[in-house]
């Protein structure tokens, strides 16, 4: 009988050891305090549309909390964003502290350390410019042609970004087009000449220049032109018997009008004989145009007598 009490004594030690040792490893396992880090994204999608960041920016911070490992851990598997305050927009480079009691950590949950603790970055006021194209030309068109007329599309540039970046920018140069001999109407892409901080920008980069070439014109003089007379039997005599005439016309058309080709004449159609005053009358072949004719006025004596 004694036995089996000291049995039953030593049962009941070894299990309120056991159970005691239980207690104390789960209380230290809850209630152990410790340290860790801890991410938080940084959410900067609330930047007001009007202004752009102009500096590179952090995206977490890391905070060194402390606090009971039952409260702690589950922290870690949680995902935290911290929102950037832009409720007051500026410009300029701009010190924003970070504010610990946005980060809601529950209670029991000490912050030891925020890295950064602060944001630091340049932000500018996005603005809208139209600027106008400038052709760069060199050289000139063959002998024979003459320019027209220079039309580029578009000849306004749009440019919408940061406003100390692009409220200086007067004018934008296209790449140089040669016109050297060129001989005939053309149209052509072209680069513009952008700085590279400027391209994120700008709304187009290459522009359409249509170049119009005409044929130059050229005036050309004949002299002592023989006048005749046409349409009678009558004799008759035409004073002065010669004209001089001034043609204008593209530069082909005029070196290929011969004096001979020119035919002048007065119509004596139905006049009897008589003095008359009479203007004379011009056929020339091609495509040119007539622009003075001296004198304007000839005197036709039509005689009794026939040819």
């Amino acid at each position: 009988m004694i036995k089996k009490r000291r049995s039953y004594g030593a049962w009941m030690l070894v299990s309120a050891c056991i159970v005691i040792s239980i207690v104390v490893f789960y209380y230290k396992h809850r209630y152990q305090p410790v340290t860790t880090d801890v991410i938080i994204k940084l959410d900067w999608s609330q930047k007001p549309e009007e202004l752009t960041l102009m500096s590179e920016v952090v995206d977490h911070l890391t905070v060194r909390i402390k606090g009971h490992k039952y409260i702690v851990e589950p922290l870690l598997s949680q995902e935290r964003v911290y929102p950037i305050d832009f409720s007051h927009p500026q410009t300029g480079t701009i010190y924003l502290p970070v504010d610990p009691h946005r980060f809601q950590f529950p209670e029991g949950v000490d912050i030891q350390k925020i890295v950064p603790n602060a944001l630091t970055f340049k932000m500018e006021k996005i603005i809208e410019r139209e600027v106008p194209v400038r052709l760069t030309v060199s050289g000139s068109p063959a002998e024979t042609c003459v320019l027209s007329e220079i039309y580029l599309k578009p000849g306004l540039i749009l440019f919408n970004g940061p406003e100390n970046s692009i409220k200086d920018v007067q004018e934008i140069f296209t790449r140089e087009l040669s016109l050297d001999g060129t001989h005939e109407s053309f149209s052509k892409e072209l680069p513009l000449e952008i700085d590279e901080s400027l391209i994120p920008y700008v709304s187009v980069r290459i522009v359409r220049v249509d170049v119009t070439l005409n044929e130059k014109i050229q005036t050309q003089e004949y002299k002592n032109i023989v006048v005749r007379g046409k349409n009678t039997r009558f004799r008759y005599k035409i004073r002065p018997s010669t004209v001089d005439l001034t043609f204008e016309g593209r530069m082909k058309a005029i070196g290929q009008l011969k004096a001979q080709a020119i035919n002048v004449y007065v119509d004596l159609k139905g006049l009897k004989p008589g003095v008359y005053a009479r203007r004379v009358k011009i056929e020339v072949p091609g495509n040119v145009s007539l622009t003075d004719v001296r004198p304007e006025v000839f005197t036709v004596t039509i005689f009794k007598s026939y040819q």
